[in-house]
């Protein structure tokens, strides 16, 4: 039973990592991202900050120690995609959103024993599954 829980966390950072880095790649060479954030009404430049936010959390999600930050980077994202989702009426587009909100925090919540913890300091070693 713990190869089928090993492989399907793997699986799911491995998915969800790709699909991040490869979404956040798209927003600096898709000119539809570009007109999609001038019609939410954010400035070009956040454009390029949630690019550079989804690679990270995307990158992130596939190392054990940091996945759980990476899951909370990419579910902080899911959210504001929601928000505005639902603030411009897209109801057609909230399901992907809160679909990758879930999956996030499924990965966050399975790698959260591996996660490096500020308050305890160096020098204390978890095993890396």
């Amino acid at each position: 039973m713990r190869i089928i829980k090993v492989i399907g966390m793997w699986t799911l950072q491995i998915l969800l990592g790709a699909l991040f880095v490869v979404v956040g790649a798209a927003k600096f060479g898709d000119p539809g991202w570009a007109r999609k954030f001038a019609a939410w009404g954010y400035a070009d430049s956040f454009r390029i900050v949630v690019g550079v936010l989804e690679i990270a959390g995307g990158l992130m999600v596939l190392v054990p120690r940091v996945a759980s930050y990476g899951s909370l980077l990419i579910m902080t994202i899911m959210v504001g995609a929601a928000i505005t989702h639902l603030q411009h009426g897209e109801m057609q587009r909230l399901a992907a959103p809160l679909v990758f909100l879930a999956v996030a925090a499924a990965v966050g919540w399975l790698r959260r024993s591996s996660a490096i913890s500020p308050s305890r300091g160096r020098g204390r070693e978890r095993a890396v599954v």
